[in-house]
């Protein structure tokens, strides 16, 4: 457990273990979620160790070379882009931190870059593949009622992994096709439920038939919440089962492609990005990243030179008449 903030009294003695219990303090204090304050454990767990290794014990010690050196370090290791950027915000909100307290001399991260992320193209499930998840799991037993109203859920609401884990039996209402969830920062939010993915869960809802309003909404098989490894080994091994290849077959995929699908189908960016729980429209943009082959499509129903030159044209007869030519003085009047 992390320990309580200390004084500024001993500022110089603060060690970089010192710092990162008083940042995992401060974000339980800040009501952040654990997962969050997990995930800033797990970063400077393995940042703390290499400071250790590196004989950097101080927290007064700490440059914009040793933040630099450590991501350098992660890249010789094969770690991915968006590990590294990842790893970088933490330490420069750790570090922005440590300043706040006293416990480092400057600013040390005024002249620290963050790392650019390669924007790629995030591959996801065609039609054909969605098919094949979907009907993948058998629907004679109610482990399979429960998977496919599982994946169904996840790809119609687009919610996130860990916003499906913690869904309570009262976050589900089927009448009203709306399930309430818990984002990021602790912000609920209501997304709508299609009728399939609504017929699907109220299926799966009389298969269990004793869930009390606070009990876990999908549960194992020994009656339990599901956590979110589990969920996601149910997606893997039903994409194994179906033989889709070319697309990683996650409960981010489905979240991206049913993403990309609401735009398609003519879905606005502004109702998308509630749904999605994005606070800002970068991340927005990030989900509805579209192929070629797919702006190609949309251009060719959309396109404006199209659009324009295959209006039917005015009938001649409605057309304004010329004015006759005005007659020069002394000639003859037709």
């Amino acid at each position: 457990m992390p320990r309580p903030i200390r004084s500024r009294q001993d500022a110089a003695l603060i060690t970089t273990r010192d710092l990162r219990d008083d940042f995992l303090a401060r974000c339980q204090v800040k009501n952040l979620t654990p997962r969050t304050v997990e995930w800033y454990e797990f970063k400077l767990n393995g940042f703390i160790k290499w400071c250790d290794d590196q004989d950097v014990l101080l927290a007064q010690h700490l440059t914009t070379n040793i933040l630099e050196d450590f991501l350098m370090y992660q890249a010789t290791l094969g770690a991915s882009p968006n590990t590294i950027r990842g790893s970088a915000q933490v330490l420069k909100t750790l570090c922005r931190f440590g300043t706040r307290k006293g416990y480092m001399p400057d600013i040390i991260t005024g002249q620290f870059e963050m790392p650019k992320v390669p924007q790629t193209l995030i591959s996801t499930f065609s039609d054909e593949q969605l098919v094949a998840l979907l009907e993948a799991p058998s629907q004679r037993k109610w482990t399979g009622v429960r998977d496919k109203a599982l994946m169904l859920m996840m790809f119609d609401t687009m919610a996130r992994l860990s916003e499906i884990a913690s869904l309570r039996d009262k976050d589900v209402d089927l009448e009203e096709r709306v399930i309430r969830v818990m984002g990021k920062g602790r912000k609920e939010r209501d997304i709508p439920l299609g009728k399939a993915s609504a017929l699907a869960a109220a299926r799966y809802r009389r298969t269990v038939q004793d869930l009390e309003p606070e009990d876990p909404f999908f549960i194992t098989q020994y009656g339990r919440e599901m956590n979110r490894r589990t969920i996601y080994d149910i997606v893997h091994d039903y994409g194994l089962r179906s033989g889709i290849k070319g697309v990683r077959c996650s409960p981010h995929t489905l979240r991206h492609t049913g993403a990309k699908l609401f735009i398609l189908s003519g879905g606005d960016v502004f109702s998308l990005q509630r749904i999605l729980g994005h606070t800002t429209m970068y991340m927005v943009r990030r989900y509805v990243q579209l192929t070629d082959i797919e702006v190609r499509k949309q251009h060719s129903l959309h396109s404006p030179g199209d659009r324009l030159l295959s209006k039917p044209k005015p009938d001649r007869a409605f057309r304004k008449k010329k004015s006759p030519r005005p007659t020069a003085p002394g000639e003859p009047i037709d």
